[in-house]
C-alpha cells in the first residue's frame, strides 16, 4: 500500500544500460545532500494542495453519504498527517496531526467537517509563517 505512494512522489532512480541503479559521481556528493534534502522536504504548496484535495472530495457530491467517500478521504488525510509529521517543527502542527489521528477508523466521524476545520486552519495558518 505504501510501495504506490512512495514511487508517486519519489520516482524511480535512473538505471543503467544492465538496469542497475547509476553510480553518482563522487564530486557530486554536495547535490546528492541538497537533493536528499529536497526531498524531506514538504513545501507550503505541497501541503495546500493536499488541503484542496481533501475538500474537493469532502464537499463532492454533498448529497451522497459521507461514508461512501470515506476510504478516499483518510487516505488523503493519512498522508498530510505524514507530511505534516515531515515538517512538524516546534510542534506547531501537533494539534492538526492529533486531529487526524482522532479519525483514525474505517468510518467517518460524525464531527468531520468540524474536525477538518480545524486541521484546515491549522495548516493554511501555520504553513505560511
Amino acid at each position: 500500500m505504501v510501495a504506490p505512494l512512495w514511487a508517486e512522489r519519489f520516482p524511480l532512480v535512473k538505471r543503467g544500460s544492465n538496469n542497475e541503479p547509476e553510480e553518482p559521481d563522487p564530486d557530486d556528493r554536495v547535490t546528492s545532500i541538497e537533493s536528499l534534502r529536497d526531498l524531506t522536504l514538504i513545501s507550503p504548496a505541497e501541503l495546500k494542495s493536499l488541503l484542496k484535495q481533501v475538500d474537493a472530495i469532502a464537499v463532492r457530491n454533498a448529497d451522497n453519504n459521507l461514508a461512501d467517500r470515506w476510504p478516499v478521504l483518510w487516505e488523503k488525510l493519512h498522508q498530510l498527517k505524514g507530511d505534516l509529521k515531515t515538517v512538524n517543527v516546534d510542534d506547531k502542527f501537533t494539534r492538526a496531526i492529533n486531529e487526524i489521528e482522532s479519525m483514525r477508523g474505517g468510518t467517518a466521524p460524525a464531527d468531520f467537517m468540524s474536525k477538518w476545520l480545524v486541521i484546515r486552519t491549522d495548516v493554511v495558518f501555520d504553513s505560511g509563517k
